[in-house]
């Protein structure tokens, strides 16, 4: 767990590390950010040294991390059903569903989080978890206390984020959220003490004749950024869990937004 305590002893000290967030064109007026990387801390410390290691430009003082391939994390679905809502959102020739996976793992292997992306992709929380809830291992491997990781370490990535989004100026931040984890998004990223903008709306996507889903999209604006938070991209109850919720959303996204 080299790594990640050497990055996690920064975010204690001053929030200013990019543990958890997977990087690409911090450039791009288009962020997404989803809860945090998905799988064991075993598996998050070999991705940064197979994957991401030695992969930063400079941007503002910052050390920008990025990727070129996807290593051996091609088969994540969330990164997955991403590329499918990068290529409806981007490119020319839309997906009209996920039955040819040759365009999803093109964009996953040469574009999505690379430098010339034209996202960045950050995560909320700066370790790997397999599910929402407490992992005792960070615990055990990281000495933090879960009082202590959703408090003092998350207020100071918090701090981080915040930094970030006035010195970049994104345009909109697409926010991956699960069940009850809307306010998190908005704490994140916007300073409690100005004035927000809120709306919400729900999208209907007809599946067979007598078969509906709903959808919520909320969209939070502060100064010239837009938080819009979508359903995770993943199973479960709610979630954008097929390729074709993803292509539906990413179609409604690219209509109302870009």
């Amino acid at each position: 767990m080299k790594i990640l305590n050497q990055e996690l002893a920064k975010i204690k000290e001053n929030g200013r590390s990019f543990l958890g967030i997977d990087g690409g064109n911090i450039n791009s007026p288009i962020w997404f950010c989803g809860i945090e990387f998905g799988g064991s801390l075993e598996e998050m410390e070999k991705y940064y040294k197979s994957t991401v290691k030695d992969h930063h430009y400079i941007e503002k003082g910052f050390e920008i991390p990025y990727r070129e391939n996807a290593g051996d994390f091609e088969g994540s679905i969330y990164d997955r059903y991403l590329s499918a809502m990068y290529i409806n959102l981007f490119n020319n020739e839309k997906l009209q569903n996920g039955n040819d996976t040759k365009p999803i793992e093109k964009v996953l292997k040469e574009e999505l989080y690379n430098q010339t992306s034209k996202i960045f992709k950050l995560n909320l929380y700066p370790l790997a978890k397999k599910n929402t809830g407490w992992d005792t291992d960070i615990e055990k491997e990281c000495k933090i206390s879960e009082e202590d990781y959703y408090g003092v370490y998350f207020d100071k990535r918090k701090q981080f984020l915040q930094e970030l989004v006035k010195e970049f100026n994104p345009d909109n931040i697409i926010c991956s959220a699960v069940k009850n984890s809307e306010s998190q998004f908005v704490e994140a990223f916007f300073n409690n003490e100005e004035k927000i903008e809120y709306k919400w709306s729900y999208k209907t996507l007809k599946i067979v004749s007598d078969k509906k889903k709903q959808f919520k999209i909320s969209e939070y604006k502060q100064g010239r950024t837009t938080l819009i938070i979508i359903p995770f991209l993943g199973m479960g109850n709610g979630n954008l869990n097929s390729y074709k919720d993803v292509i539906f959303m990413a179609d409604y996204l690219r209509n109302n937004y870009f």
